[in-house]
């Protein structure tokens, strides 16, 4: 049985908030509260509509990269989550700006 990790529903500040608890020594990132080298994962994040009360969109699901910590978030084969944006909005996950979040979609 698969591991899942629920995260629920993310924003711009959450994501941004992941790399908060690691930090960037030589070419690796180390977590902050134990030092263990952290890996990453695929984080599938379905897009849902705002116009909705509940989590209803387009079936469109994105794949982003989730950092933890082996240590201390335990074994995690992948992550859900949903994001929310307006109907016609063109607003985008931003991962760019996040350094640990390297290579989309692809785990270590």
């Amino acid at each position: 049985m698969d591991n899942v990790l629920e995260l629920g529903q993310i924003t711009n500040e959450i994501v941004n908030g992941w790399a908060e608890k690691y930090e960037k020594r030589a070419k690796y990132h180390y977590c902050k509260k134990c030092g263990s080298r952290i890996k990453q994962t695929t984080c599938y994040v379905s897009i849902h509509f705002k116009e909705f009360k509940e989590c209803a969109g387009p079936g469109r699901v994105v794949h982003i990269n989730y950092p933890y910590c082996p240590k201390c978030d335990g074994k995690i084969d992948y992550a859900q989550a949903c994001y929310h944006v307006w109907a016609f909005q063109r607003e985008v996950i931003v991962i760019d700006t996040v350094p640990i979040l390297l290579n989309p979609g692809k785990g270590e």
